[in-house]
């Protein structure tokens, strides 16, 4: 890989070495390594601290497309996201979804909001192209609001010749209009994923701010005022590190990690006001490879 980041460095990698040339595979010692393992805090006994965004280009998507029954599925604070989508989807209750079910329809909705045609998702579903259509269009029947929402944003790309992220910043896509078939068809999946990959890089980096302003000026949000006196105990005891896709990952002084983790979630929850609610997912360890579910106290 040329100019590697840290957002490429891998989780869990398997591989094998056979020490006999002429051996089999069956031979072959096999080696597991996580190389995010070896990515630990600056101070001795520090902890890693991090926060995941819970299906935000999802949310983004029911957000902007203000599709009821999405927005209804989204907004409730228990069950799996996926599986109530199935159970909507297919008009099965949500019990007798399994999770072979549950990851098919976990494919098909993020492949409708990347723009994958048929025969692209038939790869992914294992179907053929006519059946991927037919989920494809089966989907949109179940949420039309999402439909809606997809034909406009490419109508108003061609119009315009730009798409819009939530907090205003402009994608250009000339393409749409300009290019060839190849080309325009590339650009209409831009289109949907620019505004909503975009919307959730704008939201991260809000976040980003607020916590930034917290931990190193002494700046309390409106939000959290309540909580001011917490939080200015961070100061000097708690660090951003690094911002992968949806994820931030802090490092922190042991004796503050639970306001630390307050801190980190409200910032990433109050981001922004969506038509349905952001959520965000604690996990704390030494290890950046080896971090278990965190769940701080009540402040």
């Amino acid at each position: 890989m040329e100019e590697p980041n840290l957002q490429c460095v891998e989780h869990m990698v398997v591989f094998k070495i056979n020490k006999d040339k002429n051996g089999s595979d069956a031979d072959a010692d096999c080696y597991e390594i996580n190389a995010r393992d070896y990515f630990v805090p600056t101070r001795d006994k520090w902890l890693l601290l991090t926060a995941d965004y819970s299906q935000i280009e999802l949310r983004l998507m029911a957000h902007f497309s203000k599709d009821s029954s999405l927005i209804e599925l989204l907004s409730k604070l228990h069950g799996d996201v996926f599986t109530m989508i199935a159970s909507r989807w297919t008009g099965c209750p949500e019990d007798s979804i399994g999770s072979d079910e549950r990851d098919q329809t976990k494919r098909l909705v993020y492949g409708i909001l990347y723009g994958m045609g048929a025969n692209t998702l038939a790869e992914q579903l294992g179907c053929s192209p006519a059946e991927a259509g037919e989920k494809i269009q089966s989907f949109k029947s179940s949420f039309p609001g999402v439909a809606s929402w997809l034909h406009e944003v490419v109508s108003h790309c061609r119009e315009k010749g730009y798409v819009k992220t939530l907090k205003g910043r402009k994608r250009f896509l000339s393409k749409i209009k300009f290019g060839n078939i190849k080309e325009k068809s590339k650009a209409e999946r831009q289109a949907v994923n620019s505004i909503c990959q975009g919307s959730a890089a704008d939201i991260i980096k809000i976040a980003m701010i607020s916590i930034y302003s917290v931990i190193a000026e002494g700046v309390v949000p409106v939000y959290t005022s309540s909580l001011a006196d917490k939080f200015n105990m961070l100061k000097g005891r708690c660090r951003m590190l690094l911002q992968v896709h949806d994820e931030l990952v802090l490092e922190v002084d042991p004796s503050v990690i639970n306001e630390a983790a307050s801190l980190l979630r409200m910032s990433m929850e109050n981001a922004a006001l969506l038509l349905v609610p952001l959520h965000v997912k604690l996990k704390a360890g030494r290890k950046w490879g080896s971090m278990e579910p965190f769940q701080e106290d009540q402040l």
